[in-house]
């Protein structure tokens, strides 16, 4: 009877044993996951924002109300997220922005980050890489970006120039402190192109020809002053080929050999409508010529202007 008992005794003790040590295996394996391994709670990429994570500001300011891993990388002026990319490609994206946001401020002289309004409780730029969603894009709203990853690598010649330019567009949103930019898109896309370091497509007058040609029997001519607004291309326009003008165009207004206006001007116009005053004036009082005006002679003033180059 007691040998029974003493086995009885043995067993139970060891299997409590192996209880223990399975139990403290688990733990061991749950505190050595990384970031990496852990997946936001309740993530769904397609779904809303799951509880307990930190809602972007372009849930509120942008037509995408994507979800993210739970999982973003703080940098100095931006704050990164993403559907599924690594922590490390979060920190390069991070270091990538800041910058380049850096850069953005320097174009502008501009020193006073008190003065950035940025969304009601954020004080970063939030950052969205994109690696599931369907959408191809590079795109800018009040206090954010999206940019479109699908390879392994930040570090191409495609990645600094579309952080760059969305970084210039988050600028004026955060001057102008809105969800909605006041600024004509010939001149916001112009400006967001020239600091972007440019795509330099029109470097001579044939270029420049070759331009008008394409298209004298679009309804516009293919004047860039036109487009105002995304509604204004015309059916069938060639998109990328208007970027390729506003660039030029800005460059000339900035240009000594052009129209010998500064970055300055351009920061007063952003500080003008965020005072209401609307773009046509503002852009008259610090550049010196109408919108009219130059709509009615811009092709004329980029010949001559492209002639000197």
């Amino acid at each position: 009877m007691k040998t029974d008992y003493l086995k009885y005794i043995l067993l139970f003790g060891f299997g409590y044993i192996l209880r223990l040590m399975l139990l403290l295996f688990v733990i061991g394996l749950m505190i050595g996951c990384t970031e990496e391994d852990i997946p936001g709670e309740n993530h769904d990429p397609n779904g809303t924002d799951p509880d307990g994570m930190i809602e972007g500001s372009w849930v509120k300011y942008s037509p995408y109300k994507w979800t993210h891993d739970g999982n973003p990388h703080f940098a100095v002026y931006s704050t990164v997220f993403s559907d599924g990319c690594s922590q490390t490609m979060k920190e390069e994206a991070g270091n990538l922005a800041d910058a380049k946001f850096q850069e953005v401020l320097q174009y502008f002289n501009f020193t006073d980050l008190e003065d950035l309004r940025y969304p009601t409780d954020r004080k970063t730029i939030d950052v969205y890489i994109n690696r599931h969603h369907p959408e191809s894009m590079a795109a800018a709203y009040w206090g954010s970006i999206f940019i479109t990853v699908r390879g392994s690598e930040l570090n191409t010649s495609r990645y600094p120039y579309l952080f760059k330019h969305e970084l210039t567009h988050v600028f004026e949103f955060l001057i102008e402190g809105t969800v909605n930019l006041a600024g004509e898109m010939w001149f916001t896309e112009g400006i967001a192109i020239e600091v972007g370091d440019g795509i330099n497509r029109i470097r001579t007058v044939e270029d420049l020809e070759s331009w008008i040609s394409r298209n004298d029997t679009s309804p516009n001519k293919g004047n860039p002053i036109t487009i105002k607004k995304w509604e204004d291309y015309p059916d069938g326009a060639d998109k990328p080929g208007y970027t390729t003008v506003f660039e030029v165009v800005m460059e000339y207004l900035l240009d000594p050999e052009g129209l010998n206006k500064s970055n300055q001007d351009v920061l007063n116009i952003f500080y003008d409508l965020r005072e209401k005053i609307p773009f046509e004036e503002s852009f008259e009082n610090n550049f010196g010529i109408s919108v009219d005006d130059l709509e009615e002679e811009i092709f004329d003033r980029l010949s001559i202007y492209l002639l000197k180059k």
